[in-house]
């Protein structure tokens, strides 16, 4: 039975795809369903891209209890369509009685996003058949992004160097953090690859978590990317679009609380080598997203999309400030980790 739409109204404030909700009318009643384009400048092969989304899906809705994102296939049975224009486009089951937050506003909500992620990684353990396609090769690759910083810097297209140049000496200053997780001596996991508090539903009453969204960067990597990304995003006040440093700070009680949901979730898979790096992770992948902002500014702004010309440069300030914030906090970031190691019986490693 098809039925006719009614109604599309934009939906979030995703930097890369645009989303909408679409409510359809049958004969008895309606229903709404998330469209989305899927911006193929980015991800320039959206058919591999939604095979993997959609054997995530799929896999997911073996876990009993789970609830999770759900594709509908198109009229010729695949789970994406092109229009005439060359646009890409999904529809999904949309999910009712949730929420998703910029930023937490208690730790049990940090919690919960954390245990969801966790349980996400967890639940893919054991996704059968061949591996995810990588939708963007070398994503989390911090060594790269700085390599692109630099080159991009030395050609200044649109000579903004100047305008950015406290913020480029302190990305210079501190390549030893490309250095610093050692990924590629660290298990392979399936992970999310963009663990934004927002991309994960919390029930809208008892706020539990219900599952994680945005599924396009679930691709092979390291579960500690996954981690940092949430830190980055939760354990601080403001969200990213911050055009205040002075509100601009890491905040540790909300790193426990995180460490701890993670912790519940992970534990029986986790080794010793990943768990050395929780305290590590948010300074590189914040810091690896200040480098990607402050390329796109210098770069013309091609990536993220913008509200005004200096956007890109002052998420980019916003991601350093939180670097400098985390810097000072390190010690109780190495504690806090090692007491929740305890508690659960589990070594920390050697890093």
């Amino acid at each position: 039975m098809e039925g006719k739409c009614t109604k599309i109204t934009p939906n979030g404030n995703g930097n890369v795809n645009d989303t909408f909700v679409a409510t359809l009318q049958y004969q008895a009643h309606s229903k709404k369903y998330t469209l989305q384009r899927i911006n193929h400048l980015v991800f320039q092969n959206p058919p591999q891209l939604m095979d993997n989304f959609s054997r995530v899906s799929r896999h997911l809705q073996t876990k009993p209890g789970r609830c999770c994102l759900r594709v509908i296939p198109s009229k010729k049975g695949h789970f994406y369509h092109q229009d005439e224009e060359g646009n890409y486009w999904r529809l999904l089951e949309y999910i009712e009685g949730v929420k998703c937050l910029e930023v937490p506003e208690n730790q049990q909500q940090a919690y919960e996003a954390a245990y969801t992620f966790g349980q996400f990684q967890a639940d893919l353990l054991d996704l059968p058949g061949d591996p995810l396609i990588e939708t963007i090769p070398e994503f989390h690759n911090t060594s790269k992004r700085f390599e692109s910083f630099t080159k991009v810097l030395k050609q200044d297209p649109l000579g903004r160097s100047a305008e950015a140049s406290t913020w480029i000496d302190f990305a210079s200053n501190r390549e030893s953090l490309c250095f610093a997780l050692s990924t590629e001596k660290l298990p392979v996991r399936v992970v999310h690859n963009d663990t934004k508090l927002n991309n994960v539903l919390l029930d809208a009453e008892t706020e539990k978590g219900v599952c994680a969204i945005d599924l396009d960067t679930v691709m092979p990597g390291c579960v500690l990317h996954d981690f940092g990304d949430l830190v980055r995003t939760t354990a601080c006040p403001v969200s990213e679009d911050e055009t205040d440093l002075r509100n601009v700070e890491f905040l540790a009680v909300i790193f426990e609380a995180i460490v701890e949901g993670y912790f519940q979730a992970t534990k029986d898979f986790l080794v010793e080598e990943e768990i050395a790096g929780l305290a590590k992770a948010p300074l590189v992948i914040t810091y690896e997203l200040g480098l990607r902002f402050l390329t796109d500014y210098l770069a013309g702004d091609p990536y993220f999309k913008i509200n005004y010309a200096a956007h890109n440069l002052n998420r980019a300030k916003v991601q350093f400030q939180l670097v400098s914030s985390m810097e000072e906090n390190v010690k109780a970031m190495e504690e806090i980790v090692a007491r929740i190691c305890r508690k659960h019986n589990r070594s920390l490693g050697t890093g």
